[in-house]
């Protein structure tokens, strides 16, 4: 892709629109992270037992819906399930301060509510995913999805910084007021979005048989395959860290809540630099090779983490530096592996495989945030973190392994059928 491919992009009205509105909501979403799981610690004076399952919660919902949302993506238009997604998500995020305020905030309410945002989660991201390839054609994809990422990172970098200081300000319930509004920011975006797009409903079709069709194609594409178990294995030990770091900052560090979002925004920096220069790395090197490189760096970064323990200062260079490395990598592998899926996927199937990928990769990752917090709670906070430090190198065993380094250039739909 050249730098036409960049500057076409960059005169598509339509992702621009829908990346604005993705970009402030990612932001809030920042926040959310941030501010609940300290909400759950310092409000409720949760176990890290309950915080794990408090975050898996968030991803449970992948594990059941991902695959029957997948058959509805791609038999309705897919704007319209987005707007709904993000006017639902506003109200339930904004539900949280409005109990905390009445005093009526309960762990049971906390997880209800957590659920029925992943619910609207799973909606979102499986329409996205398959909706930018209605507005961005399959040159610029690479692009496109650079730049969703780049938002993302920046997005870790800035909004856990703001984060921690709405929290020290407002404290940790009322901070999530922001995502609220993100979300309403998101839906105006989308609003405003105007391109048409080719459904063809199969109402006659059997569910189940239009779920197997998309899980089978995973199965048979050998990328895909590779990428799914990867991803799952991936997220498997992410949601094992999330679920301990931040009680293992709060009451083994003993960070404040500005810290933990200063070390996470510091740390964000490597997902935004990674975001912004995998396009360049793709163009210019060896398709496979960078996507090789990208998994070393990101999957041994978690090393880093619990490595220092001493005084604050120092374990915050510590765990930053292991974060920073973790999402450089991850951001630039998100790209080429989201990028990669597309390509090799018919548009009819688009839908299925994202909601199958999403099955595999989240639905298993859910079980690491409750694995994370049984380890924790039973050989320490800090012993838990190595555990998921060396997860993640057995992790990046199935990419390493496999065809996907040897790729000279990211295949087209034609050449990847088997």
């Amino acid at each position: 892709m050249g730098d036409g491919a960049v500057k076409s992009l960059r005169h598509n009205g339509n992702f621009s629109k829908f990346w604005f509105g993705e970009t402030v909501s990612l932001f809030g979403v920042q926040v959310t992270n941030l501010a609940l799981p300290l909400t759950a610690v310092l409000v409720l004076q949760v176990t890290p037992e309950e915080l794990g399952l408090l975050r898996s919660f968030a991803f449970l919902p992948f594990l059941f819906l991902a695959l029957p949302f997948g058959v509805l993506v791609d038999r309705t238009a897919k704007r319209p399930l987005m707007i709904t997604a993000n006017l639902l998500r506003a109200g339930l995020v904004g539900l949280v301060p409005v109990l905390a305020f009445l005093d009526a905030l309960t762990m049971p309410a906390l997880a209800v509510i957590v659920l029925c945002i992943g619910v609207c989660t799973v909606l979102f991201e499986v329409c996205w995913l398959s909706y930018v390839p209605v507005i961005v054609s399959q040159d610029h994809l690479v692009a496109a999805n650079g730049r969703v990422s780049a938002s993302s990172s920046a997005a870790e970098f800035a909004g856990p910084g703001v984060g921690g200081a709405l929290v020290q300000v407002l404290t940790a319930p009322f901070a999530l007021v922001v995502n609220s509004v993100s979300y309403l920011a998101s839906v105006v975006s989308l609003w405003l979005i105007r391109v048409p797009e080719e459904v063809t409903p199969s109402p006659k079709r059997h569910i189940g048989k239009e779920i197997a069709e998309g899980v089978g194609f995973i199965v048979r594409q050998p990328y895909l395959r590779v990428l799914a178990v990867a991803g799952a294995a991936f997220n498997f030990c992410y949601m094992f860290v999330e679920a301990l770091f931040v009680i293992y900052a709060v009451r083994e560090l003993k960070f404040g809540p500005g810290l933990i979002g200063l070390v996470i925004a510091l740390s964000a920096v490597g997902g935004v630099l990674g975001a912004a220069f995998a396009a360049s790395l793709v163009r210019q090197f060896r398709f496979g090779r960078v996507y090789a490189l990208a998994v070393v760096v990101g999957y041994s970064g978690p090393l880093l983490i619990p490595l220092l323990s001493g005084p604050a200062v120092l374990a915050a260079i510590g765990v930053t530096a292991g974060f920073f490395l973790m999402r450089a990598g991850l951001a630039v592998s998100n790209v080429a592996g989201t990028s990669l899926r597309q390509a090799v996927t018919p548009r009819e199937l688009m839908g299925r495989m994202t909601a199958g990928m999403r099955t595999i990769m989240w639905g298993i990752g859910t079980t690491g945030a409750i694995a994370g917090g049984l380890v924790g709670g039973w050989l320490g906070l800090r012993a838990g973190l190595w555990v998921a430090a060396v997860g993640f190198l057995v992790a990046a065993l199935p990419i390493l392994l496999s065809g996907i380094p040897r790729l000279q250039e990211m295949p087209s739909l034609a050449a990847s059928v088997r």
